[in-house]
């Protein structure tokens, strides 16, 4: 299956690379950006300086992320299992100052952060951020059984610290069972002008500027890698839409 891409104005790359097995991936971080691979399942093998890694995943909503980062001016090269790989890489140009790495490494995902409650509590792991990393912000959600996530709806779209950071977003998604969806929802000023995107099992998507929130369908449960960069912010500051922030407070 060919590469999917998706990408933001300023620079974020999000490509979903679907490997048969024994099929080969080259990764290259470039001197002005850094990259990490995150496999969302199947296994892999990744050729490092260190040495080899092998890496298996049943799914993401079972089994907790595996990933590598690459800071700039490094390469690794990855071959696929005997069942293949899903996997995905995330680019991202510097954001100034380099990260406190010169070489590849595993990514060891933490406990999962429990987030909102309800019909709108989902599972998040942060994978990466500063000064790990130069400026990228990666991580993964779970919204189980039709729940809302990234909800109350929110922005980082202006650098104001410490209230709203100025980052551009982009996702890719798994949908369970595969023949479910979900939708996203993006808007600069009020939910009335809302665009929606249907999200399914192979969606990627770009979220540059305005608030947004995701919606699992009834009877399905939605992953999503998030991937933040942002020009000079390099923290996440979120300014939740004040008609719904209300629903932050118990």
């Amino acid at each position: 299956m060919n590469p999917a891409t998706v990408r933001t104005p300023n620079g974020l790359d999000v490509t979903r690379h679907r490997l048969a097995p024994g099929a080969q991936l080259t990764l290259h971080s470039r001197p002005e950006q850094e990259t990490a691979l995150i496999l969302l399942s199947g296994q892999i093998t990744l050729t490092l300086p260190g040495g080899r890694h092998t890496a298996e995943r049943t799914d993401p909503f079972t089994a907790a992320a595996t990933a590598w980062y690459l800071p700039p001016g490094t390469a690794a090269d990855a071959t696929a299992g005997n069942g293949g790989a899903d996997t995905v890489a995330v680019h991202a140009p510097l954001a100034g100052t380099r990260p406190d790495t010169t070489t590849a490494t595993v990514i060891t995902a933490p406990r999962a952060e429990v987030r909102g409650r309800g019909s709108f509590e989902r599972h998040v792991t942060t994978l990466l951020t500063p000064p790990r990393t130069a400026g990228l912000l990666l991580g993964e959600t779970l919204a189980l059984d039709g729940r809302w996530s990234t909800y109350p709806p929110h922005r980082h779209q202006h650098s104001n610290p410490p209230d709203e950071s100025a980052l551009e977003e982009a996702f890719a998604f798994r949908v369970r069972p595969a023949t479910g969806f979900g939708v996203l929802l993006t808007y600069d000023e009020h939910v009335t002008d809302a665009h929606p995107t249907v999200i399914t099992d192979t969606s990627l998507a770009a979220v540059p500027h305005g608030y947004h929130t995701i919606a699992a369908a009834a009877g399905h449960d939605l992953y999503y890698l998030w991937a933040a960069h942002g020009d000079t912010d390099t923290h996440l500051a979120l300014h939740t839409d004040p008609a719904h922030a209300w629903l932050l407070h118990p």
